[in-house]
Parts: C-alpha cells; structure tokens; sequence
C-alpha cells in the first residue's frame, strides 16, 4: 500500500527540445516563451506546445552566467538579461527597442529584467565593480526607456537576483541567492518616483514559491534542512510551517539510507493546496490547513532510478541510498503543471485535481 493516496496525470503535451530551458515565461492567450542554456533560440509556444516561431537571440548561458528571460504582462515586450547587457524587445522578437550594456557578471551570477504588473516601470539590476561599486538596482519607463530611478545594493558581485510580484502592483520582492551562503528577501516599494528597499530578516534562507490566489499568503520552501514556512502579506508575518522530517515521515515507498527532502520549489496550487517538490523528484500535495500531505502526484512518463553510495543505479533494496526522477524543473504556468525532463521533454499536465 502507498504511504500517500496516488493522483495520476495524464499527459496532455510534450514537446522535446534538443536543450534544457533555463527560463518558461508565461504570456497572454495561454502562450509561453522559453529560452535554453547551451543555445542562443528563444521559442514561443502556443497553449498546446506547439512550435509557433523560433529565433537566435542570442540569450544562451556565458561563463554559468544563464540569461534570464521575461515579458511584460501584455506581452508586447520581452527582456534578455544576459552576462553585460540586458536587451528589451517586442514581444515578437523582431526588434530590439532598447540596451543596457554593463560590467560582465561573475560565476553563477545575475540578474531578470521585471516589468511591473501595470505595464509601466522595468526593474532590473546592474553588476558592480570589486572593491569599487555595488550593484545597483535600476528603474526604466517602459515606454520611454527614461532611466527613472536607481538605489544601491548592499551586495557587490555577491547575488544572483530574482523579482516577484506581489499583490500590490507597488510593492516587489527582491531576491538575493549567493549559491550555498545564503538566499534573501527583500521587499521593493515604489513611491512616487522614489524606491524604498526593506529587509525581511524573517525570510532569511527561506527560498521564493509563490503567492495564494487570494493573495493574504506566500510560501517558501528551504535554503536546507529547515523548514516550509508560510508567510501573511503584506505583514510578513511567518503563520504557519512545516517540517522536512514532518512531510515525508521516512519516505516509506521510498526506502534509501539517505531520507528524502525539499528540493528549493514550492507552489500554492489553490488556497486550500500546496504543492512541494522533493530530492527524489517526487510531487507532494499539502493540505493548506494541516500542513500534512494529502496526495502524491503521479505524472504520466516520470520515472525513478534508485542509486547505491557510488552513484551508481541499483534494485537491490538494503544497497539503496537515495532516488532520482527524470524531473529536472517543475513550474505551474497558465494553471497547468509544466515540467523538463533528462530526456530534454516539455510535459504539460492538467491540475483539475
């Protein structure tokens, strides 16, 4: 018998790639954008992945620095934040409209362009130079390109950084990950043509999911072994959290010397539902009120390899140390589950579960 009832979903769509996508940004009309690592296309995609134009954009991954793609709302502009510039687009990719060029980013750094929910600012930041400037935190016009306001970054080649909307349109989420130190939130306001920055100490090592629909909640998963916490917005007030050990309770369809854990994605499905990714590639539904796991979501052509010490895939029960799935990233865009395989396949799954 399973430790958690089972949800099996079926695929609705596929499309395999010859690379991994590194950004799946959702437009209008139920269409995506994506951008690969090793290749310099961005493709847009219709609501049933289905190829509707491809072009070099050149927007693929320099010195680990992966370039980081987004859109406004409307979708009638896209950004490439790449390793020295960050380039704005139509939003059919025809023509560039404006370039910011900057200092390359270090290692494993950078940062995404954000256009705000009103269609009128763009955020984004700027590397600065060792032991002579911060990072800078930027503001454009989005239509003009008027360069509108700026305010320095405690952080000097240090942070990858990340936006989130909020359900003000005034008020952003910055976050700042520096690889296995540390990962920050900091709340973003915009005031009449003037930016405020707030620490959220709170947060500290508590990595971004996403907000509930109705917008009273967000929720993160761990930097490490701590817990899931759900914070109130806009108090920022922690309300509620979850144990690791508490949520898979010894992983008891998946016995390995290693226990299994969260994996850095957590979702809001619905007020009433979250939705949790593990170390083994499992997909793990909470219930908002109990914190406990109501289900294990089950996608139509996932599958687990088990592996001994060495890494090396075995059957044998008492040689297991820990799990693998083919699953490489998961993201809920459009209100459907969208997830990359090993094999380089784009699935997407209906939620209306």
């Amino acid at each position: 018998m399973s430790q958690f009832p089972n949800i099996h979903l079926p695929l609705k769509a596929k499309l395999t790639f010859t690379a991994n996508p590194v950004s799946i940004v959702p437009i209008p009309n139920g269409e995506i954008l994506v951008n690969f690592a090793s290749q310099p296309l961005i493709t847009k995609l219709d609501n049933q992945l289905q190829i509707v134009w491809e072009k070099i954009l050149q927007g693929q991954t320099v010195n680990y620095v992966s370039s980081k793609l987004s859109a406004s709302p409307d979708g009638r502009q896209m950004a490439i934040a790449g390793i020295s510039d960050m380039r704005i687009l139509d939003g059919e990719g025809t023509k560039v409209l404006h370039t910011v060029a900057h200092q390359p980013w270090g290692y494993f750094l950078g940062s995404a362009c954000y256009f705000s929910t009103d269609s009128k600012t763009i955020w984004f930041v700027i590397p600065g130079v060792k032991e002579e400037n911060n990072d800078e935190l930027q503001v454009l016009d989005a239509t003009t390109y008027e360069l509108l306001a700026t305010h320095t970054l405690e952080g000097r080649q240090e942070y990858a950084y990340n936006f989130h909307a909020t359900p003000h349109a005034d008020k952003i989420l910055l976050e700042a990950s520096a690889g296995q130190d540390t990962n920050l939130l900091k709340l973003v306001e915009w005031n009449n043509g003037q930016i405020t920055i707030t620490d959220l100490p709170q947060c500290n090592d508590c990595i971004m999911g996403n907000f509930s629909p109705s917008g009273k909640e967000f929720v993160t998963a761990p930097h490490y072994d701590g817990p899931a916490v759900i914070f109130s917005f806009p108090a920022f007030e922690q309300v509620a959290s979850v144990t690791q050990d508490d949520i898979f309770l010894g992983s008891l369809d998946y016995p390995a010397h290693e226990p299994d854990g969260l994996n850095y994605t957590i979702f809001f499905l619905d007020d009433k539902r979250i939705l949790t990714f593990s170390e083994f590639g499992r997909l793990l539904v909470l219930d908002r009120e109990s914190l406990r796991v109501s289900a294990e979501l089950m996608p139509e052509g996932i599958s687990f390899t088990a592996y001994d010490y060495d890494g090396r895939p075995t059957t044998t029960r008492d040689r297991i140390f820990d799990y693998s799935s083919n699953i490489i990233t998961i993201t809920v865009v459009h209100g459907k589950l969208l997830i990359t395989t090993s094999e380089g396949v784009l699935c997407s799954y209906a939620l209306n579960v």
